[in-house]
């Protein structure tokens, strides 16, 4: 876990060297924005529409758009996504087993059924 853990972390810091963004924004812009839109974007292939993924967008969009400071709310998200991870420690799990177990196994079991569903 820890391995896969410094590897995301890794990734994500190197994002945010290239692209500006601090970790904490690069963090969010991962977790709620493009990995979402990666699900919803299968979602609509499955049924065969774009209503999800253009509503996504908009919604998204206007969102973002009413964010005064998208770094210092960049980190008020994070820091709340951290005390939810933490919250998991009543059933044994460490901030970076949760991280790993909610952040990076099971959006990739999600994404396997979702390709599975949309390409079958």
């Amino acid at each position: 876990m820890d391995k896969i853990f410094i590897i995301i972390r890794d990734l994500l810091v190197l994002l945010s060297r290239h692209t500006g963004f601090s970790y904490k924004a690069i963090n969010i812009i991962v977790y709620y924005y493009i990995i979402p839109f990666i699900f919803i974007l299968f979602i609509d292939q499955i049924y065969k529409t774009h209503y999800l993924k253009i509503s996504f967008i908009l919604v998204l969009s206007i969102l973002t758009l009413l964010i005064n400071d998208f770094e210092k709310f960049s980190e008020w998200l994070f820091d709340y996504s951290k005390k939810f991870l933490y919250s998991f420690s009543f059933i044994g799990w460490n901030y970076v087993v949760a991280s790993v177990i909610i952040c990076v196994i099971i959006p990739i079991i999600v994404l396997s059924f979702l390709v599975y569903f949309a390409f079958k």
